[in-house]
């Protein structure tokens, strides 16, 4: 992501903040209208749904695009299988990506055996609209053409193909990195919290300002000044195999502390999203650059298109071709910085130690987006000396 052209926009958007408001400041009343509604117990399923959607406009009908339609006229014809439905959807202790899926599928079946003639219209766009009206914190109104614009025009690494799951964790992704760099402009601040009257969704966590801001870029603004593409600094890495980290040796402290522990995760996460894709756009350079560019297209950002579990963040490839499997570890410290390592993320290394690397990024600058870079080749059981917490599953005892 180019943030000199993030920045760019940014003051774009502020130029023009008056005349992109009249025309999307519906979102903000979309999404009251919505919280003050929907009762997913509600008697009159129907008409509570109804209401709810009532100033959604064209996030969900729009030209030859009728979601809202289809949702309403199933509705009305099966209410209970629909409240069902939006009940898994809005579960957030399950899979994101399955919720979403198993709505669409299942949504698919009900609408044919309703209307058998009429497309039911229950695409990513649609489903991530349902989410983002009820969790407006938690989601970004979505749309694939809308992220493949935008992604271009930052010089965003990932390039959405339409229909793929994945868009929607890199979309995430994405706006929240965006979401820092607008909190931190004050004058935007201001203009977003005069904006918003007793009409509208008050968003205290910018997620919609985050999409608007998105949807200006694609629609109505251009930077003024020429920002040149963004090209990591490739200082040459360190390589080492794992067996030759010797590891600190620590005591138990029982020191009591007060951390606030939510900021610091929000901002090691950020920081942990910008440096996978710091590495992402170094393997990417390092294989067009040994005329490997097939093998570039090729890499994968696997933490954002299929979650958390996998035991790695990225599926990169050397230019044999041989896969490498890389989890990032990334710090504004020094390289010596406290990290941690999942039992995933060790057993990945077990099965794939002649290919798995751990790229511990350090010294990270997040405004030059420059970094060091030691690579840990290799079975990481070494690493794993100390455990710090224990997974319990208790089970009541008989008699």
């Amino acid at each position: 992501m180019n943030r000199q052209l993030v920045k760019s926009y940014i003051r774009e958007y502020k130029n023009q903040f008056d005349f992109v408001n009249q025309q999307e400041i519906y979102k903000w009343k979309a999404v009251k209208q919505f919280q003050d509604n929907w009762d997913i117990n509600a008697s009159d399923f129907y008409s509570m749904l109804d209401n709810s959607l009532k100033l959604v406009a064209n996030l969900l009908d729009s030209g030859q695009y009728f979601p809202k339609r289809m949702l309403l006229k199933n509705t009305e014809e099966t209410p209970e299988k629909i409240r069902t439905l939006f009940k898994y959807l809005f579960d957030e202790d399950y899979d994101i990506f399955e919720r979403i899926e198993l709505f669409r599928s299942d949504f698919k079946k009900l609408n044919e055996e309703n209307f058998t003639d009429l497309k039911d219209y229950q695409d990513h766009r649609a489903v991530i609209v349902y989410l983002a009206l009820r969790y407006p914190e938690r989601y970004f109104f979505y749309k694939q053409r809308m992220f493949k614009s935008f992604a271009e025009k930052i010089d965003y690494s990932y390039k959405p193909v339409a229909g793929r799951i994945e868009n929607i964790g890199q979309f995430q992704t994405l706006c929240n990195l965006l979401k820092h760099e607008l909190s931190n402009d004050q004058e935007l601040l201001k203009l977003h919290k005069n904006r918003i009257s007793d009409d509208c969704y008050y968003d205290e966590n910018l997620n919609i300002l985050t999409q608007d801001f998105v949807y200006a870029v694609v629609r109505h603004l251009e930077p003024k000044e020429i920002i040149e593409q963004k090209t990591i600094k490739q200082t040459a890495p360190t390589k080492i195999q794992s067996t030759e980290i010797r590891l600190t040796e620590t005591e138990i402290d029982f020191t009591p502390r007060t951390i606030n522990y939510i900021q610091n995760n929000i901002e090691n996460k950020r920081i942990g999203d910008l440096g996978e894709l710091w590495v992402i756009e170094r393997e990417k350079q390092k294989l067009e650059q040994a005329n490997k560019s097939k093998l570039a297209k090729k890499i994968k950002h696997v933490a954002k298109e299929k979650g958390d579990g996998l035991g790695y963040d990225i599926l990169s490839y050397d230019i044999n071709g041989n896969k490498i499997y890389i989890e990032v570890k990334t710090t504004k410290g020094n390289v010596n910085s406290t990290f941690y390592i999942t039992r995933n993320e060790l057993e990945k290394s077990i099965i794939e130690q002649d290919n798995y690397r751990l790229y511990r990024v350090y010294s990270f600058d997040d405004e030059t987006e420059n970094a060091e870079l030691l690579i840990i080749k290799g079975d990481l059981s070494n690493l794993c000396e100390i455990p710090l917490t224990y997974k319990v599953n208790m089970k009541k005892a008989s008699g």
